[in-house]
């Protein structure tokens, strides 16, 4: 009976997988809201335009998302759409390579706990936001895959591979080179615990940071051939990051109840450490692996700093749901005492996801719901309305511009000169003297404002200053989150 369970598991696990899989697809295309901002939506169809990232299109984030999306919208040209089927496709790999990592680690059963702590958790984490660290999430997860700190050597093209995945993680998001710095600290770690020479060992890093700076110069050379230079992304890209107030003006510290969220889904994470310092002591080398698992969970948590959202916890929610997988898997159930225990903690886990995340399913059991789209639903009449007032040839300018407004560009089909948000920690002298000049070399004849968005007034006085002097209000449009009008320019 037991040899007979045995064969049956994997058949099992994997139907599980692909059902869970199913399950998700269908929840995040078809029910759940959406988060889907003008960075997913409206920069890839800039790029296709002709516009460059850190020339045309201001942005304090690394490039490859949005790049990557712009080629796919020859296959995929509704904007909408294509964010939505990225989405999923991103969380579809995320939950398979965390079912893989699972599986590896603590066999069918690891892997097929890990998949459904994953999907069980991610609406709680707002995985219906496509966001940098949607893509994040399955990089992160080959290095948790493809990385066994235990194996005796490792080859040229395995370390070469690892390096190529830190580096495309980099060019993702900056916060990325913190988690790659800590794999190489981890793998020189686990160098010394298995006696290899300090020659060996520096060339294992020297190999990965080969690797990790391929798709980095890749992305540089590709800069370079659209814009002629690297100032302005080393600009967007470090200097911004380092000298402007943006630490102090866009700082968010968390809520009450995403204390409670990140605090219930923490609660397996005593008992993986638990687990790895036992087998440390019994001379089992998983336990490297698990160290591996918690310095990833703390390092891609890091992204959450200094704004907090828990989306940007994407990126460590699988490779919590893996380490909360691995002590169920291979401790608990090893004996009959351990599976009554194992049961008893399965059913508290429920408990707690009950109370914490299970309400942000909600909407897949609402009969008759349309889907909303955050940034991006409530702009389709309002574009609607502005086509109207302009006629089918005029064109538009947004200020003040955010994530809530910004994709009327791309539903009005309207290419701005150069495009960055508005907001408070955006607004420094050389991005207004742009916007100024924008506005001087190709005077739009349409503008749309939002009075009193972002403290706009407080923080760019000299760009309301010239809205006043040229141009009129001409009449005021319906837009669900406040007041809004249509300007149009002096004679």
């Amino acid at each position: 009976m037991t040899e007979t369970r045995q064969n049956r598991l994997p058949l099992l696990a994997w139907s599980g997988l692909i059902a869970l899989i199913l399950f998700q697809a269908w929840a995040y295309y078809c029910r759940l809201p959406l988060s889907l901002g003008p960075r997913m939506i409206l920069q890839p169809w800039l790029v296709q335009n002709g516009q460059v990232l850190y020339e045309n299109i201001g942005d304090q984030h690394m490039a490859l998302l949005p790049l990557l999306l712009a080629p796919l919208r020859l296959l995929v040209p509704d904007g909408l759409q294509l964010a939505k089927l990225v989405l999923v496709a991103l969380i579809s790999l995320s939950t398979l390579l965390t079912f893989l990592a699972g599986k590896r680690t603590a066999g069918w059963l690891g892997g097929l706990l890990a998949a459904i702590v994953f999907v069980a958790w991610s609406p709680a984490f707002t995985f219906g936001k496509l966001w940098h660290e949607t893509f994040l999430a399955p990089l992160y997860l080959l290095l948790l895959t493809c990385y066994d700190p235990s194996a005796p050597r490792r080859s040229v093209k395995r370390l070469v591979g690892l390096g190529i995945v830190g580096g495309s993680a980099l060019v993702v998001k900056q916060h990325a080179a913190i988690v790659f710095a800590a794999f190489l600290l981890w793998n020189a770690f686990t160098g010394w615990q298995a006696h290899r020479s300090r020659q060996e060992i520096l060339r294992e890093m020297g190999l990965m940071i080969l690797g990790a700076t391929l798709p980095f110069l890749a992305f540089l050379t590709y800069q370079y051939a659209r814009a002629g230079t690297l100032q302005s992304f080393w600009y967007w890209a470090v200097i911004y990051n380092l000298t402007s107030d943006y630490h102090s003006l866009a700082a968010r510290s968390p809520t009450a109840t995403q204390l409670k969220i990140v605090l219930a889904s923490l609660l397996p994470l005593p008992a993986a450490i638990v687990y790895a310092l036992d087998q440390k002591l019994k001379g089992n080398r998983i336990w490297l692996s698990l160290g591996w698992g918690l310095v990833l969970l703390v390092t891609s948590s890091l992204t959450a700093y200094p704004r907090f959202e828990l989306f940007h916890f994407q990126a460590a929610l699988p490779v919590l749901a893996w380490l909360s997988a691995v002590p169920l898997a291979l401790a608990l159930p090893s004996r009959r005492h351990g599976r009554l225990v194992a049961a008893g903690i399965a059913v508290a886990l429920l408990a707690v996801w009950l109370i914490f995340a299970a309400p942000a399913y909600r909407a897949i059991v609402r009969a008759n719901q349309v889907q909303k789209i955050w940034e991006y639903s409530d702009l389709v009449p309002l574009a609607a309305e502005i086509r109207e007032q302009i006629g089918p040839q005029g064109c538009i300018y947004i200020f003040p511009d955010d994530e809530a407004t910004s994709n009327l560009y791309y539903l009005t089909g309207c290419v701005p000169r150069f495009w960055v948000f508005s907001y408070p920690w955006y607004m420094v002298d050389t991005v207004k003297q742009r916007i100024l000049a924008a506005l001087e070399q190709d005077p739009p004849q349409w503008l749309v404002t939002f009075p009193g968005r972002c403290e706009i007034e407080k923080y760019a006085p000299e760009v309301m200053s010239y809205l006043e002097d040229h141009y009129r209000r001409e009449v005021e449009l319906h837009f669900a989150q406040g007041e809004t009008w249509l300007l149009k320019r002096l004679p």
